[in-house]
């Protein structure tokens, strides 16, 4: 019965991890941006006025250092970003009036999507779901570190 459920939890999250891509990528296609610059113009917005490190977008996005740079370097040359400060560690990217523009449409967009999916779900199961989809995700993140990433191994008498 257990199993079943691990396979059905796996078979849900993974089919909505898709349908999630799939919107990302149709909705992104009128900016001509991947999910790893929406990401960052959200983060960003949501960091005004003072920016975010490449650092800190780089934690707070999942990415190493490197994809980062490319992310902001493309960002810069479309102007929905500048730079405040200096040195590489001390400089805060900040967005630009473009860059509020856009990253705001997408904030919308994401905004009626998310209405959409939830319109029928009420408000406090979302929270419940959301509480409680967490703790899995944390707990998942504990077993890796306490199982390991090798295969199990059955116990041998």
């Amino acid at each position: 019965m257990e199993h079943q459920r691990i396979e059905l939890f796996c078979s849900l999250t993974d089919s909505a991890c898709k349908s999630i891509q799939r919107l990302k990528a149709t909705q992104m296609d009128a900016f001509d941006l991947s999910a790893a610059h929406t990401r960052s113009l959200c983060l960003l917005l949501e960091a005004l006025p003072t920016g975010l490190t490449q650092t800190e977008l780089a934690q707070r996005c999942g990415m190493d250092r490197a994809q980062i740079s490319r992310v902001l370097s493309a960002l810069r040359n479309r102007n929905y970003l500048t730079t405040v400060g200096q040195g590489d560690y001390k400089k805060r990217y900040v967005l630009t009036e473009a860059g509020i523009e856009v990253a705001n449409q997408i904030e919308a967009m994401i905004e009626e999507i998310y209405a959409y999916v939830g319109k029928d779900i009420p408000r406090e199961d979302l929270i419940g779901f959301y509480r409680t989809f967490s703790l899995i995700e944390q707990r998942l993140k504990q077993a890796v570190a306490h199982f390991g990433c090798a295969p199990c191994k059955p116990n041998q008498p």
